[in-house]
């Protein structure tokens, strides 16, 4: 065992960004001066990046939030957080549910305008970007103009950024130009890393960070919730939830025609928390097979904890998930999943263990599992415990610190002399393993 002093005497230049890494950049020596960029749709990129904003400013770092307007989201903009948006939120007309990611060429000059301003008058150690387009257009043009004045630059794809805008043959190469500028990128699952990979040619597969969860906020329902799920004695119908956007990905209509087939089973019914594109769609059904009061309208909701705690399944019907954070969420809560098994789907929900996937043109799978699952109390009982145990490892204290090391490690790559000497002189008598 040797303090830091007595090895900086002895190593070479050679160990010093690992010395750095170990000491000067841990969370509680160094915090880091970090920009978020998002979208401020209800989806799941803004979710994650707002989360992680909040995470980390309540670890202490200095957050800059840059997005179009407001996100849609419960976050209590904590102490650290910094607030940059381009259009007043009275004055934004887009539906809460859309993703905009046709901006003006005023609006992605308003946005680089405002994280220039933030880099000169702040400093910036990190500029992190949730969601390629636009995003890694408007990291890469800043990267240009600042060249080695750049903050190190970390992009984490989301889907639809990769399966959808990447396969476009206008905005496919643009995205992979700008995505090859950033220092590190990163994707929310294995099946995303592969496909982003493959669809924008990178030189490596992006580093997998899963999405995570706020298990404050997502957890088990509490006795008294228990009780509310019972009326006159009588256990309630078994409730069902679909939680989504409702843009054509998720395949909403899907969800409402195995719904029915569940009904001609079981008395089940439906909550639809979210609104969107389908939503019109999706209505129309059930009230052509009269179904409407077996279906509760939520809406959007900023926090659907409170309301996945009521249900008994999550339904998603997507055609694609790079991960889907419903239903890490639904788990949190003790609520099993029953989903496509498509994406990365198959990497947060546990097939037989935390719920059920059945193959996306399956219909009589899905509705002979949500029945069973719902018919047998003492199978129910350990699929739940399990979907609780499971999302215990996506909790965002194991999660968020990924993102921190691998800041640290980039910031560690641009400046190790510097590094190494604050590090020695914040912590002179620190003890190291050699």
């Amino acid at each position: 065992m040797k303090t830091v002093g007595q090895i900086a005497d002895l190593s070479g230049l050679g160990q010093v960004a690992d010395l750095s890494y170990y000491i000067y950049f841990q969370r509680e020596h160094y915090l880091m001066k970090i920009g978020i960029m998002c979208h401020a749709s209800f989806g799941g990129s803004a979710r994650v990046a707002t989360e992680l904003a909040n995470t980390l400013a309540h670890y202490g770092h200095q957050i800059h939030l840059f997005s179009r307007s407001a996100p849609f989201d419960t976050w209590d903009q904590a102490d650290g957080i910094i607030p940059h948006y381009i259009v007043p939120q009275r004055e934004n007309s887009l539906h809460p549910a859309a993703l905009h990611t046709a901006w003006t060429a005023g609006e992605t000059q308003a946005l680089l305008d405002q994280i220039l301003n933030v880099i000169e008058t702040d400093g910036l150690d990190i500029l992190h970007f949730h969601y390629a387009d636009p995003f890694a257009l408007v990291a890469a043009a800043l990267k240009q103009r600042l060249g080695a004045a750049m903050p190190k630059l970390v992009g984490t794809l989301h889907g639809t950024d990769v399966v959808i805008q990447g396969r476009d043959p206008h905005k496919g190469p643009q995205l992979a130009s700008a995505l090859r500028k950033a220092d590190a990128l990163t994707t929310v699952s294995i099946n995303l890393a592969g496909l982003a990979t493959y669809i924008f040619d990178l030189p490596a597969l992006p580093r997998v960070i899963p999405n995570f969860v706020d298990l404050s906020r997502f957890c088990g329902p509490s006795l008294h919730q228990d009780e509310n799920n019972v009326k006159n004695g009588h256990c309630r119908k078994p409730r069902i939830v679909h939680i989504s956007n409702f843009r054509p990905v998720k395949n909403p209509q899907r969800m409402a025609h195995i719904f029915m087939a569940v009904r001609e089973q079981i008395d089940a019914e439906l909550w639809l928390i979210g609104d969107g594109q389908e939503m019109a769609q999706v209505q129309a059904i059930f009230q052509q097979n009269d179904l409407e009061q077996h279906v509760r309208y939520c809406g959007l909701q900023p926090n659907v904890g409170p309301l996945l705690r009521q249900a008994d399944l999550l339904l998603m019907t997507s055609q694609y998930e790079s991960f889907c954070l419903a239903a890490l969420e639904a788990m949190a809560c003790g609520i099993p999943v029953l989903a496509t098994h498509v994406g990365g789907l198959p990497e947060v929900v546990r097939h037989e263990e935390t719920g059920y996937l059945f193959p996306i043109d399956d219909h009589a799978a899905a509705v002979a599992w949500a029945v069973q699952i719902l018919s047998n109390r003492a199978q129910y009982e350990v699929i739940r415990q399990n979907a609780i145990t499971h999302a215990q490892r996506f909790g965002e204290d194991h999660i968020v610190p990924m993102y921190e090391s691998l800041y640290r490690r980039l910031l560690a790559e641009r400046s190790p002399i510097v590094a190494h000497e604050l590090s020695i002189a914040a912590y002179p008598t620190a003890t190291v393993m050699v």
